[in-house]
């Protein structure tokens, strides 16, 4: 079960680090922090690090970390909700789901069901009067179809109205209130709407009863753009995902779900039945949030910018992800041009457009290699060795032991092939880097797009024939790819059928050995989401028209923005 943060921070206050810690290691002060012989592994010099300020340890010695949960975990072997109600005890406070709403509370919430759903009417009844013109000439802007406006029940809130209307439906001012609708002024006790001339996204929870509200800036002046429903009884920004509803029916299709950013990205990803989308309340992602997302599917996928910003927003939450992880839950991240967010994406691209950047997503072990090695120069020794350390310590807060033994495995199989590479080789700032697949200006070595089509062809040459004319007009910077695309339009003219064993032989036989196709397999097969082997001819050349698409798109931008 996922833990309210608010309860999480408040065992974390009440009970120090140390005080746990020090019934096994005997601690010295020194400054702001303490040290002492590592439970973890035989030291004669202390090498162990702790630090009630920040609720972490740390091992100099054999990179040992976590906090007061990982402790008890790996020290008395206990599960994790087992270490939370021994913390909890010495806290001398309730673990959540074991605490009894009282009836006034449940009264309460009842209540404040009942308003909530009131004002989502009221607000989508706004949008089609004369005073929501505005706010509905924004949502055809941005191309939001009357079937997603009613979907997500979005509305118009006026600059007044919501109180006088639920007054007048007998409810109560301090459930007003207590919603977050209502709001009383400091200065002289009027009362007044919380959310005025603004665009309404209903909040829902899982079963899909408007809980609260979020609120889009009309007007270029306004302040603040977005502004959302204070925390309330029956709201935790932190423990709510927008569109949770919606993209668990889209789930139950096969489709796979998306966490975007914003209200506009999950609508439009929605739109384009692509996947489905959710998208947390102006916050990071939080673990009750991944948690809550897990129960709906294994493997969702989390979307970043390609930029450097981006890539230490992946790091951070990839890493509080880790002590959650259990086996058969994980992530894929997809990575953005800078600037560009997935509703650009859709309506530039197309459905194709976001499917390419889903096909190259990372895996989460990737993902992290690739934002944490951006921040070491790999030609060195030294900084290769601390990525490395840095990497492993990442891998100890996995608090599932089975999931930790595998991602380990990962992690330390990557580091040996990096041992095992020549002393010339250049490894770069990120070595296991999937880039974006729409737009950008990419090196042959970052573009995978070519090798991906190049994969197709090899395992379906089938295709070749119907799709000559097409793959004529690419313009291949990679040096494999084009010779071996060379070699395939030479094919054609031979063979009025190629099968693969033949097709194989015809490169081999031109230049192009099992080494060279091997390796073009190797570098791309972690970045997408299929084997060409395992495709139909009918999916395979699905695959090959997307690729081919998006890799003229890309092309054609590169070019324009030369000059």
């Amino acid at each position: 079960m996922a833990l309210p943060q608010q309860f999480m921070d408040e065992l974390r206050r009440r009970v120090s680090l140390s005080s746990i810690i020090g019934k096994k290691v005997k601690l010295i002060n020194r400054g702001n922090r303490m040290v002492g012989l590592c439970p973890f592994h035989q030291e004669k010099t202390p090498s162990f690090h702790v630090r009630d300020d920040e609720g972490y340890y740390h091992c100099f010695g054999c990179g040992a970390s976590g906090d007061a949960i990982t402790f008890l975990r790996e020290q008395d072997s206990l599960s994790f909700m087992d270490a939370i109600h021994h913390l909890a005890g010495l806290a001398n406070i309730a673990v959540p789901e074991q605490k009894d709403i009282s009836p006034e509370e449940k009264a309460q919430r009842n209540n404040m069901a009942m308003i909530n759903e009131e004002a989502a009417n009221f607000y989508q009844n706004q949008l089609e009067t004369e005073a929501g013109k505005q706010a509905k000439r924004y949502l055809n802007d941005r191309q939001v179809s009357l079937n997603s406006i009613a979907r997500y029940r979005i509305g118009y809130a006026p600059a007044s109205g919501l109180y006088s209307f639920l007054q007048a439906k007998g409810f109560k001012l301090d459930d007003m209130l207590a919603a977050g609708l209502v709001r009383k002024s400091t200065r002289d006790d009027d009362l007044y709407d919380n959310f005025r001339h603004r665009l309404m996204f209903p909040i829902a929870n899982p079963r899909g009863d408007v809980i609260a509200f979020g609120g889009r800036a009309l007007d270029v002046d306004q302040e603040p753009k977005y502004l959302n429903s204070a925390d309330s009884p029956m709201f935790h920004k932190k423990q709510v995902l927008y569109g949770l509803k919606q993209a668990r029916e889209q789930s139950k299709d096969k489709l796979p779900i998306i966490v975007a950013e914003g209200y506009m990205d999950v609508i439009a990803i929605d739109q384009f039945k692509v996947a489905g989308a959710v998208a947390p309340l102006g916050t990071a992602l939080t673990e009750d949030q991944m948690m809550l997302l897990w129960k709906s599917i294994d493997t969702p996928y989390l979307c970043f910018d390609g930029d450097s910003a981006g890539q230490r927003a992946a790091t951070k939450t990839l890493t509080r992800l880790l002590p959650i992880l259990e086996p058969g839950k994980t992530v894929r991240v997809m990575r953005l041009e800078k600037g560009l967010d997935p509703d650009d994406l859709l309506k530039s691209g197309g459905a194709d457009a976001l499917r390419g950047v889903m096909d190259a997503s990372e895996s989460l072990v990737e993902a992290l290699w690739s934002s944490t090695s951006a921040d070491y120069d790999l030609n060195q020794a030294e900084q290769r060795a601390k990525f490395w350390q840095v990497m492993r310590e990442y891998i100890r807060q996995v608090s599932n032991p089975a999931m930790r033994d595998s991602l380990s495995d990962d992690i330390n199989a990557r580091i040996q092939a990096m041992r095992q590479r020549p002393a010339q080789t250049t490894y770069g700032k990120t070595p296991v880097r999937t880039p974006y697949i729409g737009r950008q200006h990419a090196s042959p070595v970052q573009n995978i797009r070519p090798r991906v089509i190049m994969a197709i062809l090899l395992k379906h040459p089938e295709l070749i024939n119907d799709w000559h004319e097409e793959l004529v007009k690419l313009n291949i910077k990679d040096g494999l790819v084009k010779k071996m695309l060379n070699i395939i339009l030479d094919s054609v003219t031979i063979n009025d059928y190629l099968d693969e064993t033949t097709f194989r032989h015809h490169l081999e036989s031109s230049g192009v050995g099992e080494k060279d196709q091997i390796s073009l397999w190797d570098s791309i097969k972690s970045r997408i989401r299929f084997d060409p082997a395992s495709l139909s001819k009918e999916d395979a050349e699905i695959k090959l028209k997307e690729f081919i698409t998006l890799e003229n798109r890309g092309t054609r931008t590169r070019s324009t923005n030369q000059f």
